[in-house]
């Protein structure tokens, strides 16, 4: 009995022993292991197959290789496939390699392109700089197809914008409810190339769009446009060119351009302005104003009258015949109606509405012609302002040696 307790009592002691040491050694601070912050984005190193295999009949599975460590998430969070593919499961070996099965085989002659985007995570959340597009065919061969084009803001060239290709839909369906057939991205100059397309191909519009935060969708903020342009690809030409465009802020304003050959009424002065309509708007109704609208312009028939800074969005385009010779839209006294009665009737006018302006762009439009009826005006004009007689009364009643001197004359 008294061995055990002496021997309990080396336990104790050596125990606490340790945990001094433990202690000691916790209040020792270290420099953290494994050298500099990693500031280094990941990469794609390696397909399987390898971008550009052809033959692959029995396609059901592709293997994404990266340079390092990455978020282990499913395929669909950072890999899309052209066509679209439904994908079974993603599995992650050592967190650098994903396996990627598909529910079901490529059906023959088919073109698969695996579309990484840039923004996938490593395991210090570093996101990748670039993105990647790797074709793969279950025919013999990748088709020849490409359709090129340059972009460009504002500014200079739109760097990094996003171009989708889709399919030119049927009258009951709008484009961008389809698929998406194709994606790419602009160059540092604002040059873009869709390869890799069936011939004969199309017809195609393509929708771009300045993609400033990444998700790959067209923002509100963002600056985009569908092109104008449908594209089809044929075995004499299976490249097209798209041509060079331009694409504006959503808050950039457009431009009406109006051409007409008949806008005269009695030969009269015509005017015309254009206003943005607003979600709460009623309709367009005459007001007296004191001076023409800024942006109030002459129309000329048989000429293009360009009105600026239109919309961007929903307009209304006034036109009126100045009948007074004032440049304004106003009324005018008529007295045939009631005997010795004065009613006013509002000059002719004539609206058009709503007209579409995308930011930046021009739109074409015939104008209407200005009817030659005056319609009533429920609201009397104002009456002219009366002269500033204050400073005349003044300048009387101030003694004459008091008043100045006429300027440049001797005292």
């Amino acid at each position: 009995m008294a061995g055990g307790r002496i021997r309990g009592g080396r336990a104790v002691t050596a125990a606490l022993a340790l945990l001094s040491c433990l202690a000691a050694a916790c209040a020792t601070m270290e420099p953290p292991r494994g050298g500099p912050e990693d500031l280094t984005p990941p990469t794609v190193v390696a397909l399987l197959p390898d971008s550009g295999s052809v033959g692959l009949a029995d396609l059901r599975r592709v293997e994404i290789t990266f340079s390092e460590k990455v978020d282990p998430a499913q395929a669909q969070r950072f890999v899309y496939f052209y066509p679209p593919l439904e994908v079974e499961s993603t599995k992650w070996k050592g967190r650098r390699r994903a396996v990627i099965t598909f529910r079901e085989t490529l059906p023959p002659d088919t073109v698969l392109v695996v579309e990484i985007p840039p923004g996938h995570a490593d395991v210090h959340r570093v996101r990748s700089e670039r993105g990647y597009l790797f074709p793969l065919a279950t025919a013999d061969s990748l088709p020849p197809g490409e359709i090129r084009g340059r972009l460009a803001l504002e500014e200079g060239p739109a760097a990094g914008a996003v171009l989708e290709l889709y399919p030119v839909p049927p009258d009951t369906l709008e484009y961008f409810r389809q698929d998406i057939l194709r994606r790419a991205a602009a160059d540092s100059s604002g040059r873009f190339v869709l390869d890799w397309l069936p011939v004969p191909g199309g017809p195609y519009l393509l929708r771009v769009f300045d993609d400033l935060n990444g998700d790959l969708r067209p923002g509100d903020n963002e600056a985009q446009r569908l092109l104008p342009v449908e594209i089809s690809l044929t075995a004499e030409a299976p490249t097209a060119e798209a041509g060079e465009h331009i694409i504006f802020s959503p808050r950039t304003p457009g431009r009406v351009l109006g051409t007409t050959d008949s806008l005269s009424v009695a030969g009269r002065a015509l005017f015309g302005w254009t206003v943005k309509i607003a979600e709460s708007d009623t309709g367009y109704a005459p007001a007296h104003l004191p001076a023409p609208p800024p942006d109030q312009v002459a129309v000329t028939a048989g000429d293009t009258t360009v009105f600026d800074k239109a919309g961007p969005g929903p307009v209304r385009l006034i036109l009126f015949a100045d009948l007074d010779g004032d440049s304004l839209l106003g009324a005018l006294p008529d007295s045939t109606a009631v005997p010795d009665t004065v009613l006013w009737r509002w000059e002719p006018y004539v609206t058009e509405e709503p007209l579409e302006i995308e930011p930046g762009l021009d739109l074409f439009h015939a104008l209407p012609v200005v009817p030659d009826t005056l319609r009533p005006c429920l609201v009397e004009p104002p009456l002219p302002a009366p002269p500033d007689t204050a400073a005349l009364d003044s300048l009387a009643t101030t003694p004459p040696d008091t008043v100045p001197p006429p300027e440049g004359s001797e005292e």
